[in-house]
């Protein structure tokens, strides 16, 4: 056993000092050297020449590449980054200890990386890799296997290798430890200048899942940093909380829809529970957004002249002449809304309690023409606002049955324009606009830090693939910026326009009922012939998606001919949503506690 152990240890060391290939050593009584090799080694290249030497071992079409990994795989952004998401899982989940530091260790390592961790002789799994399936018989994999199997470590090797050891084939040649360290390097880093050194990619036709380390990492820092820890720690004084200080205490008076004829089956068990903030006989247009601290609500209105703000503190709406898109920026300073002689205007607007007509033209209102329409804002801690739009499809559903989700026809030349802004005491003003190319993705939608953007993905037939979430990267150059927009995750899901909670852990969205939603809505099928009036009258209900793990909850129950649209977070963690409820010609805005049940541990 020793003797095999010692030329098994040698083998490794001379593998580790020619790059993962090479004779057999020539001493196999040798010394044993009991430290893992390096699982990777740092690479020192700048983030552009370091993206296209691994696109070229990767076999992407880039200056210098070589048969590769695209010899089965399509090499574009998307996949590129469907592959990070997989190798950051993977580093976060399976590969704990790269110091090997027992046996016991190594066997999990190896374990993890099963397609049923825990059943021995379960077959591997390459997406539980990543990309360091191109790794598996380099030597810090096999110095493992040694570790985990001692004298079965060859015919386990054999086994890793021959199920998920990449590239395949015996005509391409493996990655050399100085290759894949540089592969690796780059993936490390997030796949910096992707876009730029890939510039061509191909229109999606499916959807690859993945959520990257990033997405985490960022969440993690909005539970101190975000604008809701902020918003608190400055006092903002919520709606309808009075002197509670848990947001879960908070609408407590609000009627629950529950308790109400046409609201009775509204509610999911479990998953919090709707409150009837106004009943309004007006019919609102396109979105509904409110202020983050919850006291107003800003909706385009189709049977009256100009639009309604919803002062819930005075229960009244105040008129606006503006027409539709409003939003409001995290901190409470002020609102866009779209559609009149100017756009921009500072909170005091509305907290003056205006009796007349909000014409837009008060001494903090501005006007920034360069803020397209379907525009959404943030703003950068202790930094400039930003607004942001992009190509957009129209969502106005509900009024007439609407029976699938907004359509995607997203173009491959679609962009986001970032549009800086700053307050300078008396209004906003803007800087130059930033463009940042987002090839097939539209209705994009800034989250309250402006550190995020989630977009809907167009597929084949302008029908959405699903959501994908980018990490702003904004530096200051010159009386702008220079933005990046690098991919961190991807979600397989369809729905609207979504809003994303302050603390930046959620979003929320509305899902048009299809025949694909029968059993998830308890029916035996679309053929069920309860299942029937949705078919012919429609619905809508609200969705919350957690960013890191993806996973979704529905947290409505509309019937037949009710739809929930339109969710927003305000800055405590309660969603607004309106519904238009055709069944009785009315609407209604409500307020679910369904994102503060579910962060409950």
């Amino acid at each position: 056993m020793l003797a095999m152990r010692r030329s098994i240890t040698a083998m490794i060391l001379s593998l580790a000092a020619c790059g993962g290939s090479g004779d057999p050593p020539a001493d196999p009584d040798g010394p044993v050297d009991d430290v893992a090799p390096a699982f990777r080694n740092a690479v020192d290249l700048p983030d552009s020449e370091l993206a296209l030497q691994a696109l070229g071992l990767l076999g992407a079409d880039v200056p210098g590449t070589r048969e590769s990994c695209n010899e089965c795989h399509g090499m574009t952004r998307q996949h590129l980054s469907y592959w990070r998401a997989l190798s950051d899982t993977a580093m976060t989940s399976c590969f704990t200890d790269l110091a090997v530091s027992s046996p016991e260790s190594a066997r999990g390592m190896i374990d993890c990386l099963r397609s049923m961790p825990g059943v021995d002789g379960s077959d591997y799994d390459t997406t539980k890799l990543g990309v360091f399936s191109t790794a598996t018989d380099l030597p810090w994999f096999r110095y493992t296997m040694e570790k985990a199997y001692g004298a079965d470590a060859v015919a386990k090797q054999a086994e890793l290798e021959e199920m998920v050891g990449m590239p395949r084939g015996g005509s391409i040649p493996r990655f050399t430890q100085a290759e894949f360290d540089i592969v690796a390097e780059w993936f490390a880093r997030g796949l910096p200048t992707l876009e730029q050194s890939l510039t061509e990619d191909p229109p999606p036709d499916e959807c690859l899942p993945g959520i990257s380390s990033a997405v985490a990492q960022h969440v993690d820092s909005q539970k101190t940093t975000g604008w809701r820890a902020v918003n608190a720690t400055n006092l903002m004084a919520m709606h309808g909380c009075g002197s509670a200080t848990d947001p879960r205490d908070c609408l407590g008076s609000v009627p629950l829809g529950s308790d109400q004829a046409f609201g009775s089956g509204w509610d999911v068990d479990g998953r919090g529970r709707l409150r009837l903030l106004a009943d309004v006989t007006y019919k609102t247009s396109f979105w509904t957004r409110s202020s983050p601290d919850g006291r107003f609500i800003a909706h385009g209105v189709k049977n009256v002249t100009g639009s309604y703000v919803y002062d819930l503190q005075r229960d009244m709406p105040v008129n606006i002449n503006a027409v539709y898109d409003p939003t409001f920026f995290p901190d409470g300073s002020g609102f866009v809304f779209q559609g009149g002689s100017r756009n921009l205007c500072g909170i005091s607007v509305l907290t003056s309690n205006p009796t007349a007509t909000v014409t837009m033209q008060e001494a903090p209102c501005s006007n920034i023409q360069t803020i397209g329409l379907y525009q959404h804002v943030g703003q950068a801690l202790d930094g400039d606002y930003f607004a942001i739009d992009s190509e957009f499809v129209s969502d106005d559903g509900g009024h007439e049955a609407t029976l699938k989700d907004p359509p995607t026809h997203f173009d491959e030349d679609a962009v986001a324009w970032f549009n800086p802004m700053i307050w300078n005491g008396t209004k906003y003003t803007g800087k130059p606009q930033v463009k940042v190319a987002t090839p097939f993705e539209g209705d994009i939608v800034l989250s309250p830090s402006a550190k995020l953007v989630i977009s809907r993905v167009s597929g084949p037939n302008e029908r959405q693939l699903g959501y994908v979430l980018r990490k702003v990267d904004a530096t200051p150059a010159g009386s702008s910026y220079s933005i990046a927009a690098p991919e961190i995750a991807r979600y397989c899901i369809s729905g609207g326009k979504p809003g994303f909670s302050y603390d930046e852990r959620w979003v929320s969205y509305h899902h048009y009922v299809t025949a694909a939603d029968a059993i998830e809505l308890g029916f035996a099928g679309p053929a069920d012939p309860a299942f029937a009036p949705y078919l012919e009258l429609g619905a809508s209900n609200l969705y919350l998606m957690e960013l890191t793990t993806g996973a979704t909850t529905r947290v409505t129950n509309m019937a037949p001919g009710q739809y929930a649209l339109f969710p927003h977070f305000r800055s405590d963690g309660w969603i607004y949503a309106q519904i238009r409820d055709r069944n009785v010609g009315h609407e209604y805005m409500v307020a679910t506690d369904a994102a503060l049940i579910a962060e409950q541990p």
